[in-house]
């Protein structure tokens, strides 16, 4: 029995859709699914692991998520048999940033046998942008990413999760090759009709921006902290776990691919 948590997610639904082809057992849980699991609430730990032998581990993506909660739901998981772990962190943590890496410390500590899945930006991410004129992030004039796939993601996920020889190994993942932020808005532009235009827009502008819309001091200070590394060339590393382990390349960029 596997257990796929975040079931409802961007890579849950399709880690979910992946093993039920497989004819794989498994428990979908998530907060608005059928079978209710949430972090705040210990309460829903128990009766989702009860069976389980492996876990797909999707956390929040919130900077102030504590990663003992990880531990915590990981020491019940252990004591009822839960055998592995295959958790969904991103490529944050392997430059050291805090809220990435404190769950990959937890999940390494836990004691159940374990794999990383490190992906960089997702390709989807990118669609929001449809209808909208201008893309303004304080990245510089021309920076880099490798946008993946969920899809790619989430057969990575299947894969690992089914297969043999994963514990201990961390796998960083990313698209087949870097893009500047003018070459992404100008693939969204054509494939959607509308034009979009980047503009690297001084960070203090941003920050003043943001903080006017509501967003909180943590949550600026993680996305400031994501636009250095990708000023710095983080996220425009190509990775060859997409590869490794499906024995192809990952899927091109596009926002206009159908759903997995």
């Amino acid at each position: 029995m596997i257990l796929v948590l975040g079931a409802t997610g961007r890579t849950g639904r399709l880690v979910v859709a992946g093993l039920r082809d497989r004819g794989v057992p498994l428990r979908a849980a998530s907060r608005s699914a059928s079978v209710r699991f949430e972090w705040d609430d210990a309460r829903t730990w128990g009766s989702v692991v009860e069976g389980v032998s492996v876990i797909y581990l999707v956390t929040p993506e919130d900077p102030v998520f504590p990663a003992g909660l990880v531990a915590s739901f990981l020491a019940v998981a252990r004591a009822a048999g839960v055998r592995r772990v295959v958790l969904l962190s991103g490529l944050s943590a392997g430059y050291g940033s805090v809220p990435m890496a404190s769950r990959e410390t937890a999940v390494r500590e836990a004691g159940p046998a374990w794999t990383i899945l490190r992906p960089g930006a997702f390709q989807q991410n990118f669609a929001t942008l449809a209808g909208k004129e201008e893309l303004r992030l304080p990245l510089g004039p021309e920076p880099y990413t490798a946008p993946i796939d969920v899809a790619d993601i989430a057969e990575v996920a299947v894969a690992v999760l089914t297969g043999a020889g994963h514990e201990g190994r961390i796998y960083p993942l990313a698209g087949p090759r870097a893009l500047s932020y003018p070459e992404l808005v100008a693939i969204v532009s054509r494939e959607t009709g509308r034009t979009v235009v980047y503009v690297d827009e001084p960070v203090e502008r941003w920050t003043e921006r943001t903080k006017a819309a509501g967003a909180s001091e943590a949550a600026m200070n993680w996305s400031l902290e994501t636009f250095d590394a990708i000023r710095r060339g983080e996220y425009a590393r190509l990775h060859d776990g997409v590869q490794r382990i499906l024995g192809r390349p990952p899927r091109e960029f596009t926002v206009l691919r159908p759903p997995a």
